[in-house]
C-alpha cells in the first residue's frame, strides 16, 4: 500500500489551514496591540 497519495491529497488543505491560523494569530496580536477601538468599529459595522 502506498500512503504517499493520501498525504498528497491532504497536504494542500493542511497548508491552507496552517496559513489561516497564522493569519488569525497575527490579527489577534495586532488587535490587542491597538486596543479595543478596532473591535468597537467592527461592532458598529453590524449595527
Amino acid at each position: 500500500m502506498e500512503k504517499r497519495g493520501i498525504v498528497s491529497d491532504y497536504l494542500p488543505w493542511l497548508l491552507i489551514g496552517i496559513a489561516i491560523l497564522v493569519i488569525l494569530m497575527i490579527s489577534i496580536f495586532l488587535i490587542k496591540e491597538r486596543g479595543t477601538s478596532l473591535i468597537d468599529q467592527i461592532k458598529n459595522l453590524f449595527r
